[in-house]
This record gives structure tokens, sequence and C-alpha cells, in this order.
């Protein structure tokens, strides 16, 4: 137990270190929209520009992977069931809220799924700025103080994995091309 608590000790060190919310406004400023990027970006960045372009079945692969990431972080958060460091330590740093189980970060998976897909699909110049654009909403919410580190770390982990598994399952099955299809035939006219 004695190396558990080590750890722990050290994640809350580091958690302290990172833990800077409120300290500078422009900082702050920074942080939140990178919080807020690990939302929207998705859509703003990523999914529009490819639908504009006309490259439909990648616009509809990112929309399926960010459900896919979500739900498997949701899942684990209530099967892990950590809780946020607002609610273990004193004098947490906070300048947004969160609710629900801390562990993994919600933010973080969806942020290197799409910075996994970007790097498998598009130029690497693009896949830099993702995983880029990826860590610095990681780090967001370890800032703000509504994550531990390794719940964005695990994110992280567990954001590539659904991606490359997901991009493996995209490319070799037929019938989900068929299905993409037919869906963008319906919907993406235009």
């Amino acid at each position: 137990m004695g190396l558990l608590s080590s750890f722990h000790d050290a994640e809350i060190d580091l958690f302290r270190t990172m833990n800077l919310a409120g300290s500078n406004d422009a900082l702050d400023s920074i942080m939140l929209l990178f919080t807020f990027l690990g939302i929207s970006y998705v859509i703003i960045f990523v999914w529009l520009p490819l639908w504009l372009q006309g490259r439909k079945d990648a616009a509809f692969d990112v929309l399926i992977l960010v459900v896919l990431a979500t739900a498997a972080a949701e899942i684990l958060k209530l099967i892990v069931d950590r809780s946020r460091p607002s609610l273990e330590l004193d004098d947490v740093n906070t300048i947004v809220s969160a609710s629900g189980p801390s562990f993994p970060s919600a933010h973080a998976t969806r942020a290197f799924a799409v910075a996994c897909l970007i790097w498998i699909v598009e130029p690497r110049r693009y896949g830099v700025v993702a995983v880029i654009v990826a860590s610095l909403i990681a780090v967001s919410r370890v800032y703000i103080g509504v994550h531990w580190p390794t719940d964005v770390l695990a994110g992280a982990v567990l954001g590539v994995a659904i991606a490359v598994v997901f991009m493996n399952f995209t490319k070799h099955s037929v019938r989900y091309q068929r299905v993409r299809k037919k869906i963008i035939d319906t919907f993406g006219r235009g």
C-alpha cells in the first residue's frame, strides 16, 4: 500500500502544481478557451471543414468517433466513480464547475480520439496541430481544477485506442461503409 499512497501523494503534488486557476487572468482565459474547445472544436474545426470540402465520409466518421469516445468515457466514469479534486482536496482553484465522476476525462478522450484520427488520415502538419490542441485541452482540465492528471492521461490513452480501433473497423467493414453511405445520401444532399 506504500507505493499506491506514494503515487497518490505525487499526483496531488502534480495537481497542485498544474492547478493555477485564478492566478493569471490571461492564462485563465486561454485555459477556459481550450476547455470550451474540448466540446466544440470537433464540430467547428474538424467536422464542418470536412463536410464543406465534400469529404462527407470523413465528417460522418468524426461524429461517430466522438459519440463512441464520449460513451466509453462516461461508462468508465460510472464504473470507476472517482471523485473530482475539489471534493477530495481543500483550496482547489476552480473557475468553472464540473459534476459527476472524474476518471477518465471525457474532454481528453474526445480530443485525443479526434487528434488521432486527424494524425492518421490528414497531412502530418494537421496531425501535429491536433495533438497540440488535444494536449492543451487536457492540461486545461487540470489547470481549472476539475480533473486529476491521471484523469486526462487516461482519457488521452482511451481516446487514441478508440480511434485506432474505430479507424481499423471503418476501413474493413463493408457493412459500416454501406450504412454510412446510406445515411449520408439520405441526410447529406446538397
